[in-house]
């Protein structure tokens, strides 16, 4: 598989739906799903998974008339494809300066600083020869 996934927004957030559901969705909860309005229509979600099932995104199993369809990709994947995207167009490719905004621009509770501080100390750890 692909490590570089590229998917829409619409894709996206279907993905979201699939995941939400313990990767197992019909058509049906994924519109069901939806939190933003307006919702899609149901044959929008459908032609929507058919062609990502084309692109190796999805997959399904079927139960009678019903289709239950899973992710083939994992939300790391999808969101490393995304992150990169961004990072290349609006910062220009530099991995610090997008870290540095997010950081300068966010709101962070203690703990999740500490976590932040954590990820660091792991990462100059990973980092030492």
């Amino acid at each position: 598989m692909d490590t570089h996934i590229k998917v829409t927004d619409l894709e996206l957030t279907v993905l979201q739906g699939i995941w939400l559901a313990d990767n197992d969705a019909t058509v049906q909860a994924v519109v069901d799903g939806w939190a933003e309005r307006p919702k899609p229509g149901y044959t929008t979600i459908l032609k929507t998974l058919q062609k990502m099932e084309k692109k190796g995104v999805v997959g399904h199993r079927q139960e009678g008339k019903k289709y239950y369809y899973h992710a083939l990709v994992t939300r790391d994947q999808v969101t490393h494809t995304r992150l990169g995207t961004l990072i290349e167009r609006v910062f220009s490719g530099d991995s610090f300066s997008f870290a540095q905004h997010f950081i300068k621009s966010s709101q962070f509770s203690a703990d999740e600083l500490a976590d932040l501080k954590q990820l660091i100390a792991e990462k100059e750890r990973e980092e030492q020869p």
